[in-house]
């Protein structure tokens, strides 16, 4: 555990020289959104899973070490074989309270605390993709009803232009009115005047889903460069605590025999 934890620690120290180069068309997909949302799943799975299992060594030796002391009772005799019985008997009950203790004095809190940070790390990551999605579909929504409305307009144009062409009549000539940029003689002047407010909207629209883009991918790179070293740090750390809590528990084995 120690030596694999040693390891991802040297690993994600890389990610902090990571630069974000956020680009059109690097907006979040639908697929990683999933990523994001099984990358959390995962790490509170771990989280759940190194609870799990410090507090059920704690439990095993602390059943064993109830059962020994309940058990493990001097017999008062003062024959050599019983003499030997219960030194054997001491050696055994030693061991199992030496290793109560180590692992009482194990700091899992801090690894523990590090990973739950991690999950809320990632969470913070979900909800931003979240909004940048929406922000996403808006703008895309909004783009085909301004697709819709242009078409919609050509074809009123076309109709319209037609008919003067039909009974030879010249159409009303361009020119500006109001201060518009719409021949006021025009009577789709209004159309295009909505419709041109219409574009105006989309390209806002368009203008805030790529700041999201920008901010989703910049904030995501900031919170796993910040966040990754931290959490492996921890497990590297408590790993290594536990690692000589345990051999110490041996060595306490040796000197006994």
């Amino acid at each position: 555990m120690h030596e694999y934890h040693e390891i991802q620690s040297n690993i994600v120290q890389q990610v902090r020289g990571l630069v974000n180069q956020s680009s059109k068309g690097h907006s979040t997909s639908e697929s990683h959104k999933q990523a994001t949302r099984d990358l959390e799943s995962a790490v509170s799975a771990w989280h759940s899973s190194f609870c799990r299992l410090i507090k059920f060594q704690r439990e095993f030796i602390l059943s064993l070490h109830g059962w020994l002391k309940l058990n493990l009772v001097p017999v008062k005799n003062d024959s050599s074989s019983n003499r030997n019985n219960n030194s054997e008997s001491s050696h055994v009950f030693s061991l199992c309270d030496e290793w109560k203790l180590a692992l009482d004095r194990v700091p899992d809190t801090v690894a523990s605390e590090a990973i739950k940070s991690f999950i809320n790390v990632v969470h913070v990551i979900s909800v931003k993709q979240s909004e940048e999605l929406k922000i996403q579909k808006r703008t895309e929504s909004a783009s085909r009803e301004l697709e819709k409305k242009s078409s919609s307009l050509r074809s009123i144009e076309r109709k319209f232009y037609n008919s003067y062409s039909m009974v030879g009549i010249t159409p009303p000539e361009s020119g500006t009115a109001n201060g518009q940029g719409l021949d006021a003689r025009d009577p789709l002047a209004e159309k295009k005047l909505k419709l041109a407010s219409y574009q105006r909207r989309v390209e806002d629209e368009m203008v805030r889903h790529s700041k999201a883009v920008e901010v989703t991918r910049a904030m995501t790179l900031n919170n796993l460069q910040t966040g990754l070293p931290g959490v492996f740090q921890a497990m590297a750390s408590f790993s290594s605590l536990f690692t000589e809590a345990l051999e110490s528990v041996c060595s306490h084995s040796r000197a006994m025999k």
